[in-house]
């Protein structure tokens, strides 16, 4: 059977200013639209509904920064045939530790078994933007990306596992992870958090005083996570024979944050377990300045994030001890890819572009429409090769990165050396590359392949 994810977030507005044309995918029960809209080189987060549809236009629509074709017919259409994954709420039975999105409403996950007996297993992580403040998370607590009380009863999940060809497998035993906590399931308070506060960050927030006054958030992301995992150990994990977890943007920094905590859980349950990896897609965001060069960049605002959500590394942590033990002064860069990275042990097959789209509008934040903007997106692409070269020495791990300036990226068309990123990822799998630099594979151009890749979801460049 054929699946497909189906997004949760109704989109209700859309700004359509100084936008680059990409395509939109507005999701309801479970069929798909396809509308064409522009996208706004300096998109901000996913905490307002004008925000998200933006996001949801750069691939946050259900997929994660998955490439969605193989699920979608030509008309933009769920195939027939795709077996619905049914949604699991998590009891909130242990109080202050209970799993809980940022309203405090119970956490819930997509599932759907093999219908043909596979001993191979998906758990797939959606993106959706982080909330860089208690504001942000308060609205967001009001939207699908914070709260479960509009999720749908039915979903679809996409396997990551591949065969030798390339080709993504359509029966796995798929589990879908909604994003519910604005932190890539990192987070832990156990009592409610006030949304209103002393001490607000340096960069604009918009909450209504009166409003917000005795509103709380509930910041519970690695509970969430864990209840995930509580629920496939009681549901079949432990016949696994082969283990993928996933996601695209912040969940592909999901994946990256979460792949050991997993795999050491299925390892200890499951002994037919041959082979556990990792696909992050379009995770790899860097720590980089803005380009006014001032305090709002990326950066700070996940240090925000792992104060305010209480970011550790014991038990109830999400964070990798020796990461801390490496930046004793800066814990936060154990929130970011290019500096925990090292620390993982599970292998990884990682997925970006070096021109990121979403990391040009909201960590660069500039629409590139000048000559001192096209240049400091040149040097972005320079100083994504810089932080990611540490992942070309790790010979467990593989890459495919493109020169597309996407986020929401034609994974299973883009090329490298007359090969999909998919049949990259095949190699590295099943061994026909050897690590280092024979599986990490770089398009050298500048953006857009210097013009020659003319992919619609590559934004117009320059």
């Amino acid at each position: 059977s054929t699946r497909s994810f189906q997004h949760h977030c109704q989109v209700h507005s859309l700004t359509q200013s100084d936008r680059h044309h990409t395509s939109m995918m507005i999701f309801k029960g479970v069929g798909v639209v396809a509308v064409a809209v522009a996208w706004a080189a300096a998109v901000r987060g996913c905490n307002t509904d004008a925000e998200l549809a933006l996001d949801v236009s750069n691939a946050h629509g259900g997929q994660g920064g998955l490439d969605e074709k193989q699920w979608l017919d030509s008309d933009g259409a769920f195939k027939e045939g795709w077996t619905p994954a049914k949604l699991h709420l998590v009891p909130q039975d242990a109080g202050n530790s209970s799993a809980a999105c940022l309203d405090g409403s119970p956490y819930g996950f997509y599932f759907v078994p093999s219908t043909t007996g596979s001993k191979r297993w998906t758990v797939s992580i959606e993106g959706g933007g982080w909330c860089y403040s208690e504001c942000e998370c308060y609205t967001r607590s009001k939207m699908s990306l914070g709260s479960s009380k509009s999720w749908n009863p039915e979903g679809g999940c996409n396997c990551m596992n591949v065969d030798e060809n390339g080709e993504l497998d359509t029966d796995c035993n798929c589990l879908y992870m909604p994003y519910g906590d604005g932190a890539s399931f990192s987070g832990f308070r156990e009592a409610p958090w006030p949304v209103a506060q002393k001490i607000t960050p340096p960069w604009p927030t918009s909450c209504n005083a009166t409003e917000i006054k005795d509103k709380v958030l509930y910041f519970r992301g690695i509970k969430n996570f864990d209840a995930t995992m509580d629920f496939l150990e009681a549901n079949g994990v432990k016949d696994a024979e082969e283990f993928v977890l996933t996601g695209g943007s912040a969940g592909g920094l999901s994946t990256f944050l979460h792949t050991d905590r997993i795999r050491d859980r299925v390892e200890k349950v499951a002994p037919g377990i041959k082979r556990i990896t990792a696909a992050p897609v379009v995770g790899y965001f860097l720590d980089h300045a803005n380009f006014a060069h001032d305090g709002a960049n990326y950066t700070n605002k996940m240090k925000w994030i792992y104060n305010m959500q209480n970011l550790t590394f014991g038990a109830d942590g999400a964070l990798k001890p020796a990461c801390q033990s490496k930046f004793p002064a800066d814990p936060h860069y154990c929130f970011m890819s290019p500096h925990m990275q090292q620390f993982i042990e599970t292998p990884f097959f990682m997925f970006n572009s070096k021109y990121d789209a979403w990391q040009l509008g909201n960590e660069l934040q500039s629409p590139w429409t000048t000559q001192p903007e096209q240049q400091a997106v040149l040097q972005y692409g320079l100083d994504f090769m810089t932080q990611f070269n540490p992942v070309r020495s790790e010979s467990n791990n593989g890459a495919m990165i493109t020169s597309c300036i996407c986020h929401g990226c034609s994974w299973s068309t883009l090329e490298v050396n007359d090969k999909t990123s998919y049949q990259h990822y095949a190699d590295w799998f099943f061994a026909k590359t050897a690590g280092g630099n024979a599986s990490v594979h770089v398009d050298v151009r500048g953006p857009n392949g210097d013009g020659a890749i003319t992919d619609p979801k590559c934004a117009k460049w320059p």
